[in-house]
């Protein structure tokens, strides 16, 4: 199951639906749109075993990977089912590196976000 991503004033929101809000433990991820570094549609995501210590969430791998793990890069953001389907966006001065989210379609949703960011650069 895909969540949805908005647009809210300044802010970008990331909404987990269904028995993925329980497996993630959270219904929602609202970060600044300045704390925005980057947005990759790049498959970037491994299913290996001990790539990322579970913190809290759920893992299957092949299946579902949805809630918050630790990796090398620092504490990372899943809602995925289908790595293929995910965007990952980088976050600066957030408690999450990174949020990585499978979406509908990646590509469209990646632009919707970084038209937000300029946008919100030029006010």
């Amino acid at each position: 199951m895909t969540g949805t991503i908005k647009i809210e004033g300044k802010n970008l929101v990331f909404e987990i639906h269904g028995i993925d809000i329980i497996l993630a433990i959270r219904k929602s991820v609202t970060i600044p749109l300045d704390h925005i570094s980057s947005v990759s549609t790049n498959v970037v995501v491994s299913w290996e075993p001990f790539q990322q210590l579970k913190i809290a969430g759920a893992s299957l791998p092949g299946v579902v990977k949805d809630g918050m793990f630790l990796s090398k890069d620092g504490l990372l953001f899943f809602e995925m089912h289908n790595p293929e389907k995910c965007i990952t966006v980088s976050l600066n001065n957030e408690k999450y590196k990174k949020i990585i989210f499978e979406v509908q379609d990646k590509e469209s949703t990646a632009k919707i976000i970084r038209d937000a960011i300029s946008s919100n650069h030029m006010e």
